[in-house]
């Protein structure tokens, strides 16, 4: 999927659901000019959200601090303080806990700040924004980004704010690479990314089903197999998960998610279904309505439209299918209608 079949609005909105942050009415300036492509969108949110940081509060934690000092607080390190002969100026070495910003998750926000202005990837505005960000963050100390650094973070209560920030910088971590060679820098293609784009469009029909579909029960789940085997079987049955489930009281649904270029293939001239998509979903529908309350279950085929649009309602072995394909090159209140048709009671 080409970076221009998905309007840069569009782009955030879908990262904003998959991350689980999307906030009703909000107002962004996403032009094609301030972002021409999904890094430099990432780019702008990090910067945008910096700012807004600093306009509610930045986080901060305690700090372990050892310094020579004059005047003694926290815990005094003797044993150092006499090696480095500290007492003979009237100093002592203490050890004492302070409040500070410095902490692991603003050291990623500055140095992926710092990482995206060494690159010629980013539009002069919003290279302008991210100057700004890396000026509020004058005093947090730079690291080198790693995996290790990210999976430090501990979210709470008191900065879970920073999820969408962290998310991020995460994303524009695992997809900016260097050049071995020249040194330079250049950014996978995230849209064409067989891995991390699918499951982003999971998520992004989850969370947008949790949202706008208040009366259901939207969930992920395991269904079992039906059948009779023995426990060595047990352990080589792949498993069945879904991408989302919704349970009303009156109607059960089951979706499975396939960010594809095309929702169909050609074979001898003909346009056909994937087939392994249908055994998929078929096999979801069979197993899952042997449990109470699901006999009835329907089974919804999701894809992004590119190349075919399809919208087909079939009954197979008893349960109903729809087959839909949502074109996320519209105007967001279309794409949301749409969805809410599809998912509605």
């Amino acid at each position: 999927m080409a970076k221009t079949e998905i309007p840069i609005a569009n782009l955030y909105y879908l990262l904003a659901y998959s991350w689980d942050h999307f906030v009703e009415g909000d107002e962004v300036d996403l032009s094609a000019v301030v972002c021409p492509d999904i890094h430099n969108l990432l780019a702008w949110v990090l910067a945008s959200g910096i700012r807004r940081l600093f306009q509610r509060g930045i986080d901060r934690s305690y700090t372990a601090i050892e310094e020579k000092t004059p005047r003694l607080r926290g815990r005094i390190l003797i044993a150092e303080s006499f090696r480095h002969l500290t007492p003979r100026t009237g100093r002592m070495i203490c050890e004492f806990d302070e409040l500070s910003p410095d902490t692991i998750a603003n050291r990623i926000l500055r140095s992926t700040c710092d990482q995206l202005l060494r690159t010629d990837l980013i539009t002069q505005e919003v290279r302008k924004s991210l100057r700004n960000g890396q000026r509020l963050l004058a005093g947090i100390t730079p690291i080198a980004l790693s995996s290790s650094a990210f999976q430090k973070v501990r979210l709470h209560r008191n900065n879970r704010h920073y999820r969408l920030l962290l998310q991020v910088c995460r994303m524009l971590f695992d997809t900016l690479l260097a050049e071995e060679q020249s040194g330079q820098r250049r950014f996978q293609d995230i849209l064409r990314d067989e891995v991390r784009m699918p499951q982003l469009f999971e998520n992004f029909v989850l969370n947008f089903a949790r949202q706008h579909c208040p009366t259901a029960r939207v969930f992920s789940e395991r269904i079992r197999w039906r059948g009779e085997w023995t426990e060595q079987t047990e352990e080589v049955l792949p498993t069945m998960l879904t991408d989302v489930s919704i349970n009303y009281a009156a109607r059960k649904m089951i979706l499975d998610c396939k960010f594809y270029r095309d929702a169909l293939v050609t074979r001898h001239g003909r346009h056909r279904l994937h087939s392994a998509h249908l055994y998929q979903l078929n096999a979801y529908l069979q197993n899952k309505a042997e449990a109470p309350g699901w006999e009835h279950v329907e089974g919804i085929l999701l894809y992004p439209a590119v190349q075919h649009r399809l919208d087909l309602s079939f009954r197979l072995l008893g349960h109903s299918i729809r087959i839909f394909s949502i074109d996320l090159d519209q105007p967001w209140p279309t794409i949301e209608q749409q969805l809410c048709q599809v998912l509605s009671e």
